[in-house]
């Protein structure tokens, strides 16, 4: 797939979005985040059916699945999300190390060019899909060796610039 030229920044933004943490049970930790926080989280949701969703992990067609939920603080979100049993960047996290940190998250209005950024600078595309509801989508990059965590890129359909460019 031809991502562009590679562009010489990642961010579109000054900020980190998410910071999302993977686990086995995702009542008990929204239950004891929430008593650790005294917030509420959001309700639980999904990832996208896979009709939906057309999900790549490693380069390769894939059915993933989550359950996940978010806290909602003024500067960023805090999400814990439970992987369904297939392969996935977050299966693959939570069988390597057990629950913990997943990904901190960037908006991007250019899914191509920074897709290409990172593969310029030895990160692999992990995985990629379209959110549930079809409003945009996400994509993990390997950044665990450097970092000790993947970044994830998230774009929406309604501020997206033409890509390619």
């Amino acid at each position: 797939m031809d991502h562009g030229p590679a562009d010489n920044r990642l961010l579109d933004d000054d900020e980190i979005m998410q910071i999302c943490f993977v686990t086995d049970d995702l009542e008990r930790s929204l239950k004891w985040f929430s008593e650790l926080t005294g917030k509420a989280p959001g309700p639980i949701g999904k990832a996208a059916d896979p009709d939906e969703a057309q999900a790549v992990y490693h380069g390769e067609p894939a059915t993933v699945s989550a359950r996940l939920a978010m806290f909602k603080f003024r500067n960023i979100d805090v999400e814990f999300l439970e992987p369904g049993p297939e392969k996935s960047a977050w299966r693959d996290v939570l069988e390597a190390r057990g629950p913990g940190c997943h990904h901190i998250a960037f908006r991007t209005r250019n899914m191509s060019r920074r897709t290409a950024f990172f593969a310029a600078h030895g990160h692999a595309n992990l995985q990629q899909a379209e959110f549930d509801g079809g409003h945009g989508r996400y994509a993990y990059y390997d950044t665990e060796p450097q970092l000790g965590v993947q970044i994830e890129l998230l774009e929406w359909n309604d501020d997206m610039e033409p890509q390619g460019r």
